[in-house]
């Protein structure tokens, strides 16, 4: 099928962001790079700064950064240390500021080396649901707001919180809107496109990735007027986010014949689920201490909204998907493979890396599984 003209304009915005990029610098803006969905965007957005996603999806850096991390931690920690070390991915080299976070002890401690190299700022994460892990989170959330206040010079008005908090929620419904036509049948668009929408939502700016995406909802609804799009089994995949470069699971999938409705990650549902109740700074810091992160404790959330998914998505599998040495999602990959069993929903665990050495192992594994369903 055809690819969408709006997914066409998106590549192209996509090559000419980096010039963007530095011509707002050039204008006085004040970069601010992200590596998670915890770190609330709209204090970034309402203190006119750019915040933009970092680099972190390809094997190429990965040996320049086992040079001083081991090889035994997840190939995204590595390879993102390993693109700011070799100074080459240039949202790293235009970020002010990079915002890290305590959503894995590997991560953690590479921000130690990290902060050598540019000025960083770790949000502490409680990994319970308590209040008092609320109380904590709203604190870290209010530190954010005054760093950003301070190397921007611009306060964060409630007005200015306000407009920021729409537009992305505004941003969010539009990425629910193209989860719901993706639950058609036939899908009208492929888990590979779809993805590549949620990892350039993280590098391009927010009026250009919000106009685009409004394109593309008209264009999937037009599809699924005509009855057009992609049919095969429908897989789920859960687990670990897909950063931009990293599109190895979804092609084999789609390759083996079936087609992806959705994908419960970083890179997907956690990225636009939920929205900002309110307009304050309380209101903001609950929607991201709700999210459902597999580094929480005692997740029953997560199990639970998977479970929705996979009925919402009307899927016929769900592929779990762990990077090699990501201890969190893997050990909670257990947990969640034991519950979609009980409820009779087929699923199957596959750890990788960025490299292409399993690809053909990975193929006769998902083929069987698809197959299977």
């Amino acid at each position: 099928m055809e690819e969408l003209n709006s997914i066409k304009k998106i590549n192209e915005a996509f090559t000419k962001r980096k010039d963007e990029l530095y011509a707002q610098k050039d204008e006085g803006k004040k970069v601010f790079g992200l590596f998670c969905t915890f770190v609330p965007t709209e204090l970034i957005l309402a203190a006119d700064a750019i915040p933009v996603g970092l680099c972190g999806g390809k094997e190429a850096t990965i040996p320049s950064a086992e040079e001083i991390l081991p090889r035994n931690i997840c190939p995204l920690i590595k390879s993102s240390f390993g693109f700011k070390k070799e100074k080459s991915c240039p949202y790293f080299e235009a970020s002010d500021v990079v915002l890290g976070e305590t959503t894995c002890d590997g991560k953690k401690k590479m921000f130690e080396h990290m902060s050598e190299m540019v000025k960083l700022h770790v949000m502490q994460l409680p990994h319970f649901r308590d209040d008092r892990s609320k109380k904590m989170w709203l604190e870290e959330v209010e530190d954010l707001k005054k760093l950003i206040e301070e190397e921007t010079g611009n306060e964060i008005t409630e007005e200015k919180l306000k407009e920021a908090i729409d537009k992305v929620n505004n941003l969010r419904k539009l990425f629910y809107k193209i989860y719901e036509l993706r639950a058609n049948n036939p899908s009208p668009i492929n888990g590979k496109d779809s993805l590549k929408l949620f990892q350039l939502a993280y590098l391009l700016d927010i009026n250009t990735i919000e106009s685009l995406l409004e394109e593309v909802v008209s264009e999937l609804e037009e599809r699924v007027k005509k009855g057009e799009g992609y049919s095969g089994k429908r897989i789920l995949i859960a687990g670990c986010p897909m950063v931009a470069g990293n599109t190895k699971i979804p092609e084999i999938i789609e390759d083996a014949g079936a087609v992806v409705v959705g994908e419960e990650s970083c890179t997907g549902t956690r990225q636009f689920e939920n929205y900002v109740d309110g307009y304050t700074i309380e209101a903001l810091s609950d929607r991201y201490f709700n999210i459902s992160c597999a580094c929480k404790f005692n997740n029953e959330e997560r199990i639970d909204r998977l479970k929705e998914l996979v009925k919402e998505q009307k899927a016929d599998g769900v592929v779990y998907y762990t990077l090699q040495y990501c201890h969190t999602f893997n050990v909670e990959g257990t947990l969640i493979e034991k519950e979609l069993k009980k409820s009779g929903i087929p699923i199957i665990r596959v750890e990788t890396d960025y490299s292409e050495s399993d690809k053909e192992q990975l193929k006769t594994r998902l083929e069987a599984f698809v197959e299977m369903i």
